[in-house]
């Protein structure tokens, strides 16, 4: 009887081509929204909508380039949103109801290192641009059970303080944000940052639809004064079951901003070539499964 050896290199070399990750696209995700017990809130769901009226604070900001501060950011999200940007009504009733009636809350929180990368003025009008160097961004949620209280703008309690649903890294060097300060005062700026998941999102509460979540992509205008948003405190609640990632910062004298948030994301999709790959390793592995057979 004829056998047929293939010298070891030859195997793993066809089995790396079938189990080797390769890059991987990203492609927007619609996402299916639960409660932790298996009941549905919300399916289709390409976003979430933050309250107009969340908080942002710039710790040790000072318009010079080359200056490093903290970005503090928290807001309960308001609507659900579908791919054409309209709300989806909620299967469950309840959110942003109060928890003692069966209410419930999605909370997004995050703190974020930013560098000044440069500063110009025209007509009296200050421009601040800045790059992310580091920070993360947390989805909670937050009912009776989940053991928090309902977040509190005036007061900062309650945004970091139920269970966590997926915890972000910030991509360094990616995104934008910018900043102007008008000659009376007043201020708006813009933001667009890129986080990916740091451990795996919680199925429980949110998943994607089109495979496990890998990212998440946060837009956000910034308005001074704060108005509405005003707050006196900074995350000062303790999750549940989970590390307090957030350290309570009072606002003190602090550049305090009005940020109306949102954010989508996405999920990995392998590239064509990755599928080539795979065809082309179990091909390998095919021929020599025959040809033994044949021996």
């Amino acid at each position: 009887m004829k056998t047929l050896r293939l010298s070891s290199a030859v195997v793993l070399g066809a089995a790396s081509l079938t189990m080797t990750p390769l890059a991987d696209a990203q492609t927007t995700t619609d996402v299916l929204v639960r409660d932790g017990s298996g009941n549905i809130i919300a399916t289709n769901v390409r976003s979430f909508d933050e309250n107009e009226a969340g908080s942002g604070l710039a710790v040790g900001f000072v318009p010079v380039a080359g200056n490093t501060f903290s970005f503090l950011y928290q807001a309960n999200v308001v609507a659900f949103n579908d791919a054409a940007g309209q709300p989806i009504t909620p299967l469950i009733a309840g959110l942003n109801q109060a928890f003692a009636s069966g209410g419930y809350e999605f909370t997004v929180v995050a703190r974020i290192t930013e560098t000044v990368t440069s500063v110009s003025t025209v007509g009296g009008m200050t421009t601040a641009v800045f790059a992310a160097t580091g920070g993360t961004a947390s989805v909670f949620f937050d009912n009776t059970l989940s053991g928090g209280v309902q977040s509190n703008t005036a007061t900062g309690n309650g945004f970091d303080d139920g269970r966590l649903v997926g915890l972000f890294n910030i991509i360094a060097g990616t995104g934008f944000s910018n900043f102007t300060t008008l000659p009376d005062g007043t201020g708006l700026g813009g933001t667009r940052y890129d986080f990916t998941a740091g451990a795996p999102v919680n199925a429980s509460f949110v998943s994607g639809l089109l495979g496990p979540i890998s990212d998440l992509h946060f837009t956000s205008s910034q308005v001074l004064p704060p108005g509405t948003s005003t707050t006196s405190a900074f995350h000062t609640g303790v999750p549940n079951g989970s590390p307090d990632l957030y350290p309570t910062t009072p606002v003190g004298t602090s550049l305090l901003l009005k940020v109306d948030g949102s954010n989508t994301f996405t999920t990995a999709v392998p590239e064509p070539e990755t599928y080539a790959l795979v065809l082309a390793g179990l091909g390998v592995l095919g021929f020599v499964a025959r040809r033994r057979r044949r021996g």
